[in-house]
């Protein structure tokens, strides 16, 4: 007898990732499909939803053919965060979609602080930044009035694919929390801003639960994905959300560790608290009626892949790098804390929580003639590392107690690093068996949604499963603490030192 499956669909920032998992978390089926990003304008990122739809397809049909597609209990969603595509009113794209590192919106950013900062942060817990889609509204209003007069309605990346499937408009709470245009305790639209901005609040797509059965697979979409026409179709959710589902971090005293290019660190909470308010931003929870806790650092997998391609010769081939960064891990493996007396400050794009201070720059302290590549390298998970703990310790002020650290992503298949994380955090880790954690989210989503589970809670306790759990070594916690108020010493100096250098 063939297993039930559920499918998950992670529409990412730069790649479709699709997974067919059954109940109890294990992978019977993985696929992907890539797509580019357009930055036409300096500060701009795009992207066209055509080429998430075509990725999709792709990616969902390949996975069927490997999974088999009768055994399919129901599909779900997830997609990168407060990417939003303007429809006109025959459902097609009306300009690109602007991506949550695009930042062009900054006037409109200020703009909002000074008029409406103590309304949308009461309504929201939020403070406005870039990445939100309000400002971005705003900033179509003032450049591009083309486009908002012919948008009739706004969807996300897993909105859109869920639209092309089943031809319903419709979103979702986890999703329209990053708009600052919705309410979290009322669970609605926060229509009475919307009117205020002047912004149509007809375009502003209907809402349903995150779990919730909305459509069932349509003939044409059958045809296409290679999946049984009539299957049902689940909401879904952002893409942090379901990484936190995918995690397991949604029950008090976890906090997930996705190492992705950027980190993410997210904790379950009841509401937004103003003690993180600025430094941390609120999200609603793919637990209906809680929410998250987000911080967001710019430099993650990006600097440990910068400190390598820095470090290697360029000249060598994927074999020789290979072979080297495996000699260079067996070093690190055995390195003391401290790096042979470097510190890293990892702020190579400016900093992320809990300051989003662009003046700062990545720093190499401590450099003399006779430290290895390796130790340099080692430096740089190290102050990574800190940047974490001190996300950790600003968690901590509204009360979160954290027993463990459930990492993901695909820094966590680097053992260096999982070990620093146990050390630096002085926690237990748990490291993912999937580390796809929102593809595996929104499979998780579909079980909901199909019945298979009866709760997030129940799928996090079947579905999650970890390859390997790590206790911090009792013999660096005290050096490392040493280590880490010389890291939060330097920081304080350097940005200073690089406020007044900007200015």
């Amino acid at each position: 007898m063939e297993k039930t499956l559920l499918l998950g669909v992670d529409v990412g920032s730069t790649s479709v990732k699709c997974v067919a998992v059954s109940p109890d978390g294990a992978i019977a089926a993985s696929s992907t499909g890539a797509y580019p990003l357009d930055s036409p304008n300096p500060g701009w990122v795009e992207q066209k939803a055509e080429h998430w739809w075509r990725a999709a397809l792709g990616a969902i049909r390949h996975c069927v053919s490997l999974a088999g597609g009768k055994n399919m209990a129901a599909i779900s969603f997830s997609g990168h965060m407060s990417a939003m595509v303007l429809l006109d009113g025959r459902n097609r794209p009306v300009r690109p979609s602007m991506l949550v590192a695009d930042n062009r919106s900054q006037p409109q950013v200020q703009w909002l602080k000074d008029r409406y900062g103590s309304a949308i942060l009461e309504s929201t817990g939020n403070i406005p930044v870039a990445a939100f889609v309000a400002p971005r509204l705003l900033w179509l209003k003032e450049h591009d009035p083309e486009a908002l007069d012919a948008a009739q309605c706004f969807l996300f990346p897993k909105d859109y694919i869920r639209f092309r499937l089943t031809g319903r408009l419709e979103t979702e709470p986890t999703d329209a929390g990053n708009t600052l245009l919705y309410d979290i305790a009322a669970q609605d639209w926060n229509y009475k801003l919307i009117r205020e901005l002047k912004l149509n609040e007809e375009m502003f797509p209907p809402l349903r639960r995150t779990a919730e059965p909305v459509g069932r697979l349509s003939r044409e979409a059958s045809a296409l994905t290679g999946l049984p026409e009539g299957i049902p179709i689940v909401a879904g959710g952002a893409d942090m959300a379901c990484s936190q589902l995918g995690t397991g971090a949604i029950k008090e005293g976890r906090i997930a560790v996705t190492l992705s290019t950027s980190i993410q660190v997210t904790v379950p909470l009841r509401r937004p608290t103003s003690k993180l308010a600025g430094a941390f931003t609120f999200h609603p929870s793919a637990s209906e009626g809680a929410v998250y806790a987000m911080g967001s650092l710019f430099n993650g997998g990006l600097g440990v892949d910068w400190g390598m391609k820095l470090l290697m010769s360029s000249g060598a081939g994927r074999a020789a790098k290979k072979t080297k960064l495996e000699r260079w891990t067996k070093e690190m493996e055995s390195e003391s804390p401290g790096s042979g007396g470097l510190l890293f400050l990892p702020f190579l794009v400016g900093s992320g929580t809990p300051r989003f201070d662009s003046n700062d720059r990545g720093t190499w302290l401590g450099l003399s003639i006779g430290q290895s590549k390796p130790q340099l390298l080692h430096s740089v998970l190290e102050g990574i590392t800190y940047s974490i703990r001190e996300n950790m310790e600003w968690l901590a002020l509204e009360g979160s107690t954290t027993q463990q650290l459930v990492v993901g992503g695909g820094g966590s298949r680097n053992p260096v690093w999982r070990r620093l994380i146990a050390n630096i955090c002085a926690r237990s880790v748990a490291v993912l068996e999937n580390r796809d954690a929102s593809a595996l989210g929104a499979a998780m989503l579909a079980g909901i949604g199909a019945g298979i589970y009866r709760s997030p809670e129940d799928a996090a306790a079947q579905a999650v499963r970890i390859a390997e759990e790590i206790e911090p070594d009792s013999g660096t916690i005290g050096e490392y603490d040493r280590l880490y108020a010389q890291y939060k010493e330097a920081y304080r100096a350097l940005n200073q030192f690089y406020r007044d250098r900007s200015n």
